[in-house]
């Protein structure tokens, strides 16, 4: 009986610990591009819709954010540079 007991407590553990927002939606190493000219960042699948300057580069994200503290250009990029934490479980079924 005390077997189930301690199984169960560590099986909500693991579901809690798996649930709760602790990952970061966007991954610091998440690569984007960044033009210098307009001070802005766009993920790389919304490059073509961007029209951005000839003056661009690419970067990390943290560094994008902390480095150049350039802002996300377009509803397309921001769906996919999102800010927050989300949960373990919903970063592995991504």
């Amino acid at each position: 009986m005390k077997k189930l007991i301690v199984i169960l407590i560590l099986l909500a553990a693991v579901i809690l610990v798996l649930s709760l927002p602790i990952a970061p939606e966007t991954s610091d190493t998440e690569r984007v591009i960044v033009d210098h000219t307009l001070g802005v960042m766009v993920h790389p699948a919304c490059f073509e819709d961007a029209g951005l300057t000839n003056f661009i580069d690419e970067v990390s994200y943290s560094n994008a954010v902390e480095n150049y503290e350039y802002e996300i250009l377009g509803e397309c990029s921001e769906e996919r540079l999102q800010a927050g934490r989300t949960s373990i479980l919903s970063k592995i079924f991504d």
